[in-house]
């Protein structure tokens, strides 16, 4: 089976990354959400706390670009992340990119495929998989002094 895709350049409100795009799909989802970027490493309290809301903002801001009807989990989808981390946030603690993937995709499958009725901040992220997402792109951008978050792609085959 020939998957026809591309590996494309995108332009998303000032930041510039790379992202997988299958031929035929005219409803590409685009978008940045500014924020810290959380891990999977948590420990309890606050830290979970903050990973919930990240997510949140995430599932929130993709149902808002996908609009009032959900996405199919049945559907295969190409995701592209690019993200810039603000060395500020971290510590200056060397960063281990793949942790930080988990929180995102989690975010992104609850706003694809939660129904509109259900609001971002009380969505259960484990009820939606992202077993669907097959093609997967995840770029390190520049770290930024200040601006730290994730330029996101979905790509519906």
């Amino acid at each position: 089976m020939r998957i026809s895709m591309e590996l494309k350049t995108e332009k998303i409100e000032g930041w510039e990354l790379h992202a997988l795009e299958f031929e035929n799909d005219h409803e590409i989802l685009k978008n940045v959400i500014l924020g810290q970027l959380i891990n999977i490493q948590t420990q309890t309290g606050r830290k979970d706390d903050k990973k919930l809301e990240w997510q949140q903002k995430i599932a929130k801001a993709i149902k808002s670009e996908r609009g009032s009807k959900a996405r199919s989990s049945s559907n295969s989808y190409a995701i592209s992340l690019g993200m810039k981390f603000s060395r500020h946030e971290h510590q200056k603690q060397p960063l281990d990119v793949d942790n930080f993937i988990k929180p995102i995709f989690a975010g992104i499958a609850a706003g694809l495929f939660s129904s509109d009725e259900i609001p971002s901040n009380v969505i259960d992220f484990k009820d939606f998989p992202d077993s669907c997402f097959r093609y997967l792109y995840v770029e390190r951008l520049d770290d930024h002094a200040v601006k730290e978050g994730v330029a996101i792609v979905i790509s519906q085959e």
